[in-house]
């Protein structure tokens, strides 16, 4: 009986199985195992062709600032939606049937943005939490009269869901996965193989390196060093100036390895300290092999940067953040 005097919390999902999707559901696992005091229950959402019809429509008319929030019921239950970019169509219809909608989002590059920033309203989304704090800012600058309220919120991940080895008994010496930034990865290849290390990264033959998240992790846990590039640098045509920290990064460093890469606008000041070996593009191949040579005089750094994400940067930590915003927030 208790369960029905809850207010329903309704985590809205896609039904698809793309790999970048492992990140939500292991957000909303984490909501599900917290201590809500709210009814949770997972919405899975098909995205027919009119949901996409209606939602490319939108993003087509040239007085979007303009539209009237559509709101044709008021059940007071809340909905919330982890998206990448402006998938809209996660929100209908659930966002016409309640005034309590929120949204965390990630990938929101500056070409979508006068499009998305103003359908936060049509859609009754009463919070947007930014994964990027650049977005966030944009967010405020360009919309200021928006109803809808912003905040920057980094990613996060669940320790629980990593694991790690000994780095003695790591057999990767070198990992490139995700985005591969040629410009670097060129400089190093040959230089590794001539070391006997073991580089493992996309070929033609082989570009998909792990076929599911098992496998991920697994690699990662074997991995000494993994190679992170923030977007703006691996693809400035799709981030343009949008430096942020993304998951990769956690991930490695939930994995016990070090990161050797360039640091996002946002992460130092999220961590409070340089997490990560920069890359010295001029001398990128003494680096690296240097690095693995000393590898040990980076223990501290691998191990700080463990407790730091163990601490306070997984998705309860998030999760406490974004609740408290609805309860002082929700109708």
């Amino acid at each position: 009986m208790e369960d029905k005097k809850k207010t329903e919390l309704r985590l809205l999902q896609t039904g698809d199985n793309d790999y970048f999707l492992d990140c939500v559901d292991e957000f909303y696992s984490a909501i599900e195992f917290a201590n809500n005091g709210f009814k949770v229950r997972r919405v899975m959402n098909t995205y027919g062709q009119l949901k996409s019809y209606l939602v490319r429509l939108l993003t087509m008319l040239p007085f979007i600032p303009s539209l009237k929030p559509m709101q044709v019921a008021r059940d007071g239950n809340i909905n919330f939606a982890a998206m990448i970019s402006g998938d809209f169509r996660l929100m209908i219809p659930s966002a016409f049937l309640s005034p309590n909608n929120y949204i965390y989002m990630y990938d929101a590059w500056p070409r979508f943005h006068h499009w998305i920033f103003p359908l936060l309203d049509f859609f009754n989304v009463r919070w947007v939490f930014f994964s990027s704090k650049q977005v966030h800012e944009d967010y405020i600058r360009k919309f200021p009269k928006n109803r809808c309220k912003s905040m920057w919120l980094p990613e996060a991940l669940t320790i629980a869901e990593y694991q790690w080895k000994e780095h003695h008994q790591r057999t990767i010496d070198v990992l490139e996965f995700g985005r591969n930034y040629a410009a670097y990865h060129d400089l190093i290849v040959e230089p590794l193989k001539s070391y006997s290390k073991n580089h493992v990264y996309k070929t033609p033959d082989r570009k998909v390196l792990f076929p599911g998240k098992a496998s991920f992790t697994a690699a990662l846990s074997d991995s000494r060093i993994v190679i992170c590039i923030p977007s703006d640098i691996s693809h400035p045509e799709r981030a343009e100036y949008i430096s942020t920290m993304t998951l990769r990064y956690l991930q490695a460093m939930a994995s016990k390895c070090l990161i050797v890469g360039f640091l996002p606008s946002d992460m130092e000041e999220i961590f409070g300290y340089v997490p990560i070996v920069q890359i010295d593009m001029s001398n990128a191949a003494k680096q690296i092999l240097a690095v693995l040579d000393h590898y040990n005089d980076y223990l501290p750094l691998i191990e700080r940067n463990y407790e730091r994400v163990k601490s306070e940067h997984q998705w309860l930590n998030r999760w406490k953040i974004i609740k408290e915003v609805m309860e002082e927030s929700r109708i």
